[in-house]
């Protein structure tokens, strides 16, 4: 059962983490309406998204930095495994 709540914290605190850093670069992330004006909500939706392994957003990022963020997280949600069943569990 604490395998199971350690994954679960951690996937919240991955999701707090990366909405935190996109909502901090926001001007490398741009919207697919681009008039459209994004709020804190948006980015922690976008941090829940790509977590989760869906990928489907209305905002993309559109610089370098945005992009190795995101691809950060990316291979750290494909890690969580990793992370869950062997870091964890010494």
């Amino acid at each position: 059962m604490k395998i199971v709540i350690r994954t679960v914290v951690f996937h919240f605190v991955c999701i707090l983490f990366f909405a935190f850093f996109y909502y901090y670069f926001k001007d490398d992330f741009h919207p697919k309406p681009l008039d459209k004006d994004l709020h804190a909500v948006d980015y922690l939706l976008l941090s829940t998204t790509i977590q989760t392994g869906v990928g489907i957003s209305d905002i993309y990022p559109v610089s370098f930095y945005g992009k190795i963020i995101m691809i950060i997280q990316q291979f750290l949600m494909l890690l969580t495994h990793v992370f869950t069943l062997y870091v964890f569990t010494l």
